[in-house]
């Protein structure tokens, strides 16, 4: 059987027997794929040292057709990400990108949700600590979205109607956007001005915002939006951040 070869993320591993690692790599024409590294915590060396968590490469593998688990050959390690080891911040956002796919992603190519993965650890890697919770946020809406999820925040997710400058609405989880001032009269969920919601369409695009405000309750909102509309459980990485995160008055 010829290997595959793929560029891969390494985003977890497991310990096996007494000398051989699970990893678990989201891969750009394979999706996630589970392998099997054989001997690999007996040996010294390149393409054993480079298995850490968040390392990206071309990852070379026997994958047999309705397997759960595979066989990998080779690993060669392209950029390692050990800037993400400078500060629980760093990791944990990282960790939390990381969950997001491993829960959710399937076996199978998506090309784009593997560029918007390595994009995002790349930007947690290297941004200034004064911006790393919006890079945090930012990482984990464009995520989501390349997953097939996004919300709604231009116009109104009940009527359709254009949301003003200086409108203030609420936010519709079940409908997945936000409401304008008019159908929000009544409505349940988080109140969202003005300011809260161009920071919202921001991190949603990608975007840093320009002084981010509010950071606990933007996480508040992803962490309910994919608890909702991805993945049907809180994820743990989600509520540790939620520690991590400045901690401020009420989104006005």
């Amino acid at each position: 059987m010829a290997p595959v070869r793929t560029a891969a993320v390494l985003l977890r591993a497991h310990d096996y027997g007494d000398s051989s690692r699970i990893l678990r790599f989201h891969t750009a024409e394979h999706g996630m794929l589970s392998v099997m590294a054989h001997g690999v915590r007996g040996r010294s060396g390149k393409g054993t040292a480079v298995l850490a968590s968040f390392a990206s490469g071309e990852l070379t593998a026997y994958v047999r057709p309705q397997r759960d688990l595979h066989t990998m050959k080779d690993f060669s390690c392209r950029r390692l990400r050990e800037g993400l080891g400078r500060g629980v911040l760093r990791f944990a956002g990282a960790s939390a990108v990381a969950e997001l796919v491993l829960v959710h992603a399937e076996q199978a190519s998506h090309a784009g949700l593997h560029a918007t993965l390595e994009a995002a650890l790349d930007r947690l890697e290297s941004v200034d600590d004064a911006v790393l919770p919006a890079a945090v946020l930012a990482g984990l809406w464009t995520v989501t979205e390349a997953l097939g999820f996004a919300p709604q925040v231009e116009a109104c997710v009940r009527c359709g109607t254009d949301l003003g400058a200086s409108d203030v609405g609420r936010f519709d989880l079940a409908a997945g956007g936000v409401r304008c001032p008019e159908c929000a009269q009544g409505a349940a969920g988080p109140r969202i001005g003005p300011q809260a919601r161009a920071q919202l369409r921001d991190l949603v695009r990608g975007e840093l915002p320009s002084g981010l405000t509010h950071s606990r309750q933007h996480l508040g909102l992803v962490s309910d939006f994919v608890e909702y509309h991805v993945v049907p459980r809180p994820l743990k990485s989600f509520r540790f951040l939620g520690g991590l995160l400045p901690e401020e008055a009420p989104v006005p």
